[in-house]
Formats: structure tokens, sequence, C-alpha cells
């Protein structure tokens, strides 16, 4: 299946030998698996020689949840996160510039190839977030009964800090006000038509032909535009297969956790774009799972009581639930013939079987005529 085709990319094939703009392109393979709101994947890219463009796709904007495109910067710079990663991984120093063509702004992020790094040491905590992408996906799954422990909550801060990002871990008290503002945000939202035709749209079981959205949760159009309560995707799957109950929602959270950043600019949410992809990948290597509940930064003025909530300065982005959770399945991805160009053109995917019929063959040798 094309869906899973994008998770199995072996790390085996990396071109050691191939050219700069080779070894990006393989490299964004692991950058498309990153996960974004509703798998709408808003990205595109461009690699021309040791350099390539993260761009942001507008395209797929989710106008009603998402109007500023905050989740949509944060989703492209996730992908960003990856690049770094794999090219580190690769043993290849990069370079990158945020928001470096003033004439663009869909230009996020230029990543240039560096040289090889010299020492040999193996870097641990690299080769277990790179381990953790093929593995890592949302879960809106059931949580177990287990409380995730101070030392890897302290470990998840850390890792936010490296980016440039905060993550805030809400008490009992907190966490159980702040579900009540998740809970009064699902009923804004879901009072909404127009949030309503959007969530029916992106989770259309049609996606399952076009590789993105997120087609096994969908239902029929009558169903969800009627539907007044919180769906699967906002919140977590409950024991009827439905989405967790009111009374049953504190429960189901072992950890709640917010990502944000000092200020609330351009520059901050590509930060916390990559803050919360190194998390993602962090609690991954852990055995631990991630899920977002992320309705009351949708909601423009509860956004801002979020803050007077919690006593943390700043500005909100991802509201995230963490805890140990059952196997998930991935969700789809769209080949990168459909968000790569090669030095302005289209990029044309060459099959296994057309590299090898692409190398020279040997003449043979008679040592006698």
């Amino acid at each position: 299946m094309a869906n899973i085709q994008a998770w199995s990319v072996s790390e085996y094939e990396f071109p050691h030998e191939g050219t700069d703009q080779e070894k990006l392109i393989f490299c964004l393979r692991y950058a498309i698996l990153a996960p974004s709101v509703y798998n709408s994947q808003p990205w595109q890219f461009e690699v021309k020689g040791n350099e390539c463009l993260i761009m942001a796709d507008r395209r797929v904007a989710l106008s009603v949840i998402d109007p500023d495109d905050r989740s949509l910067v944060i989703a492209c710079s996730a992908a960003l996160f990856n690049l770094k990663l794999a090219l580190s991984y690769f043993g290849y120093h990069e370079k990158t510039e945020l928001y470096p063509d003033t004439n663009n702004e869909d230009v996020l992020a230029k990543v240039t190839i560096g040289d090889k790094i010299n020492s040999q040491s193996e870097n641990k905590q690299t080769k277990a977030l790179f381990g953790a992408m093929t593995d890592f996906e949302k879960n809106h799954g059931a949580f177990l009964d287990k409380s995730v422990s101070e030392e890897d909550a302290q470990d998840f801060k850390t890792a936010c800090s490296a980016e440039g990002a905060w993550l805030y871990v809400c008490d009992d008290e907190e966490k159980s006000r702040v579900v009540n503002m998740l809970i009064e945000a699902d009923r804004i939202q879901c009072m909404n038509k127009n949030f309503r035709r959007e969530l029916c749209q992106w989770t259309d079981k049609r996606r399952k032909e076009s590789l993105d959205g997120m087609p096994e949760f969908g239902d029929t159009f009558s169903n969800v535009m009627n539907q007044f309560t919180p769906h699967i995707v906002r919140r977590f799957v409950g024991d009827d297969k439905e989405a967790v109950t009111d009374s049953d929602f504190v429960a189901g959270i072992p950890l709640l956790a917010i990502l944000g950043t000092v200020s609330g600019g351009a520059k901050e949410r590509v930060m916390t774009g990559q803050a919360f992809m190194r998390l993602c990948l962090l609690a991954q290597s852990k055995g631990l799972s991630i899920s977002t509940l992320n309705q009351v930064c949708e909601v423009p003025e509860m956004r801002l009581r979020l803050h007077d909530e919690i006593n943390q300065q700043g500005r909100a982005h991802i509201i995230l639930r963490i805890g140990y959770g059952g196997k998930i399945k991935h969700t789809a991805r769209r080949p990168l013939t459909e968000c790569l160009k090669v030095a302005g053109k289209p990029f044309v995917e060459v099959s296994a079987k057309e590299k090898v019929a692409s190398i020279p063959k040997k003449k043979k040798f008679w040592p006698f005529g």
C-alpha cells in the first residue's frame, strides 16, 4: 500500500556516494513523516544543489481551526526538524536559515547541507530520536492507567528548551481546570457549522485515495454535520469506541502539558514545531505516546484565558496528552513526487529497476581473440 511505503524508508538506502542534492532528497523521506493537524501535510520542498527550501503549502490550510496558519507553520517546522535530524544521523553538518526570502513569506527555512562530521563518536540521543521517526504517530487511543515519571517529564522540558520553547506540565488541579476549558472549547467548536464541515472534509473516506487526512475516522456527511458532540480525533477513543465522555476526560490523561514560547512571532512558531517534533520522538524512544488536545488554542478568547489558568508567561501553542498507549496505525503520506521540486522541476521518482538499468554494463574481456 502506498501509505505504508512512506514509513518503510530504510536508512541503508542512503546515497553515501551520491551528490548533496541526492542526499537532501533522501532525507526528505523522513521529513514527510512529521505529524500535522488532520494529517493535512501542509508542506512543499524545493532542492537545488546543496540547498533545500521548506515552504508552507497554504492550499491545504485549515481556515476554521487555524485561520492564521499557526498550526500549519508548526507542522512544516516539525518536518524541518526531521530533515535536520536525518542529516545529522547520516553524519553531515547543516546550516538552517529561517525566513530567508523577505519577498516570499511561504519560504519558512533554507537548509544547506555541510561537510561530513569529523567526530566518530556516536551521539546516542541522535540515534534514539532518528530510530523513533519511522515509529512515531499521534495516538488517539486510550492510555494505560500508568503515570509518567517526573524524570521523563523533566527530560521533555529540557528537550523543548533546546529548541527555544517551553513546556509546562500541569499538576492535578491545573489539569482539571484545563480539561474543563477543553470541554468548553469542544462545545463552542461543535456548534460551529463550518467547523463540522471542515472536520467532515478531512475525515472523508475518500482521503484514502489522496493519501492524506484521517479517513479511518470518517463517517457520512449527514452524521458529521448533525453531530454536536466531540469527535474522536478531537479527544481520544473511549470504551464504546466513541469520543471519551466529559466525566472520563481527566482520567484518560496521565500527563497534560502545554508547549509554548516566550513570544508569539513567526520564528517562534518554527521553534515550537521543532520542539514539538523533538518531544514526540523523545517520548516515542521512551515507550510513551502523545496526542494533541488543542481545542483551547483554536478558540482565540480561550487561548488568552489559558495563560491565567497556568500562570505562565508567553504564548501557548499546543496542548499535549502524554502517557503509555497501545499500538497505532500510521496515517498515509503523499509521495515526494507531489510535494517536491528539484531545480525548479517536479521530482520524478526513479524505481530500483530503473536505477539498475542506468548503471553502465562492463564489457567482457576475452584474453584470446
